[in-house]
């Protein structure tokens, strides 16, 4: 089954499947407490989670709807951060999914992130502070000394494909055989296939999707390849055929199939490679946070 990853100032995905938010994935971050000015829905019912079995967000106009949805992936969309760098809190952050039916009022869509924010210190009593650490991190390469990209990889023309904001109407439905509307990546098991994406765009999603890549570290693009991109990469998962990281003390044993393991398929059909770093990052850390009462 194939999903589809949209820019969006709070991305959601086309049905009931996690949110994945392609935003600036910064090292250096504004993590900052939202102040009394910063914009908060009109109303909004959350609720532990009705159905466990389907995780995912849709936004439509002047309303959001989340399903199964954990405090820390909200946290994650509304300080636009990596999982990396939300550091403590109790388990639950992660493990426990609520549904939340907000409306927005007269508010842009540019303005959820900043209403997620009160959302999360109103109604969830988040509080927390901002700290600089060094974490490990990858830098996307050009594994080329020459510094171009491999076959996988093909520019478009300047033009041919309008920026998002001139977009207009939704999306047709997600098609494996079809190439992505412009500016948005479509991904299934052992595939990203993206028509008109920005290499930056990539790095994020690489490195917002640690249950199919099976890391869990801020990717940063220093390809400095420029313009916009068509790609269909293939890979085999490294571990096993419905992602996510293995069991604890597991080996990470590859999956079997055709296709190269991440790492591999990156420099073979793309020429690119990831380049393990540490690096200095901003992390917010939580000082408290409660669940939030039923409404």
């Amino acid at each position: 089954m194939f999903k589809r990853i949209v820019l969006a100032a709070l991305s959601a995905t086309l049905g009931p499947v996690i949110i994945i938010a392609l935003m600036g994935l910064r090292l250096e971050a504004q993590i900052a407490p939202p102040t009394p000015d910063t914009p908060t829905f009109e109303a909004a019912s959350i609720r532990p989670a009705a159905d466990t079995g389907r995780r995912g967000g849709r936004g439509t106009p002047g309303r959001f709807q989340g399903f199964n949805l954990p405090a820390r992936q909200l946290i994650r969309q509304a300080y636009d951060i990596h999982d990396a760098q939300i550091v403590g809190g109790p388990d639950w952050l992660a493990s426990e999914g609520f549904d939340i039916n907000a409306t927005t009022g007269d508010k842009p869509p540019a303005q959820m992130r900043f209403m997620m924010q009160s959302l999360l210190r109103d109604r969830f009593k988040l509080t927390f502070h901002a700290e600089k650490r060094e974490l490990p991190i990858y830098a996307l390469v050009v594994a080329r000394s020459d510094g171009r990209p491999g076959p996988g990889l093909k520019k478009l023309a300047d033009g041919e494909c309008p920026p998002p904001g001139a977009r207009r109407g939704t999306p047709p439905p997600p098609d494996p055989n079809a190439p992505a509307p412009c500016g948005s990546i479509t991904f299934g098991p052992g595939r990203l296939l993206a028509h008109g994406v920005e290499i930056d765009q990539f790095a994020r999603a690489i490195g917002g999707l640690p249950a199919l890549t099976a890391f869990n570290r801020i990717v940063v693009n220093e390809t400095k390849l420029e313009g916009q991109y068509d790609f269909d990469f293939k890979f085999t998962n490294e571990f096993g055929p419905r992602g996510g990281p293995p069991p604890a003390g597991a080996p990470a044993t590859p999956a079997a199939g055709d296709d190269p393991t991440l790492v591999t398929a990156l420099q073979e059909q793309l020429g690119l490679k990831l380049d393990a770093r540490r690096a200095t990052v901003d992390v917010l850390v939580v000082d408290s946070v409660e669940k939030p009462s039923e409404n």
